[in-house]
């Protein structure tokens, strides 16, 4: 895969990095925002917990 052929999600520039399963430029704000859509580093943790939490309310 070649990064740079792909352009930023965000605000379609050349993409530099492939981060938080976004192509992403090299601008903080957009590597912010990739980060955020994700849920962070532990994205994948954090959408379980929500999962478990929302179950739990929907028991009770």
């Amino acid at each position: 895969m070649d990064i740079e052929k792909e352009k930023c999600q965000f605000c379609g520039r050349p993409a530099k990095n492939f981060q938080f399963c976004a192509f992403i430029c090299e601008r903080d704000e957009c590597a912010e925002r990739a980060m955020q859509e994700r849920g962070g580093p532990a994205g994948h943790i954090k959408a379980k917990r929500e999962a478990q939490e929302r179950e739990r309310a929907s028991k009770e």
